[in-house]
């Protein structure tokens, strides 16, 4: 029987959600799918890729901004209008890892100042180092898990979100299942 996690709403305690609550087995499994997916190359996503699904997640989020925000306010007892703010920010942090895709390509390496590099270039690469663990506060249930969200799905890198207890509702909005056609 898989275990849910009961989200109250701060102000009254009245019932909002019900999110399932990973155990031991659910975590070692999700720790060991992501690393896998990391230590296969051939499967990591394209520059275009990841600019593609930070632009889809963008355009999901802002259609959907109002009823994000206001599971955000239910669950975390913020005034709507905070949380509209809140879901904006999340959009203005997607965009700017997109603007940074675009923008940040490495470096060229000084070379050719001795014999031994005379003749030669260098260049730096961006790519991830590993996977991502993020583990998320509850007073900007949204805001902060796109702060770790988006990021690494900007540097391409495997990402594990663990939202906080009283807060969960907004990352699961985040989930790809959530977000699929």
């Amino acid at each position: 029987m898989t275990k849910h996690i009961e989200v109250k709403a701060p102000f009254d305690s009245a019932v909002v959600g019900y999110v399932p609550a990973a155990g031991v087995s659910d975590i070692e499994d999700a720790l060991a799918k992501a690393h896998s997916l990391f230590s296969d190359k051939s499967g990591w996503l394209s520059k275009q890729e990841r600019i593609k699904i930070l632009k889809r997640v963008a355009a999901l989020i802002t259609a959907r901004r109002e009823t994000i925000a206001r599971q955000a306010a239910q669950e975390g007892g913020k005034p709507l209008k905070d949380s509209l703010v809140e879901v904006d920010r999340g959009v203005e942090g997607i965009e700017a890892c997109i603007d940074e895709l675009r923008t940040s390509a490495g470096q060229v390496v000084p070379m050719d100042v001795n014999a031994t590099s005379a003749g030669r270039i260098a260049f730096t690469q961006f790519e991830p180092i590993g996977v991502v663990v993020g583990v998320s506060a509850f007073n900007h249930p949204f805001n902060l898990v796109i702060h770790q969200l988006a990021p690494a799905i900007a540097v391409g890198a495997p990402v594990i979100i663990k939202p906080a207890p009283a807060t969960p509702l907004s990352c699961r909005t985040l989930r790809r299942p959530m977000l699929a056609p």
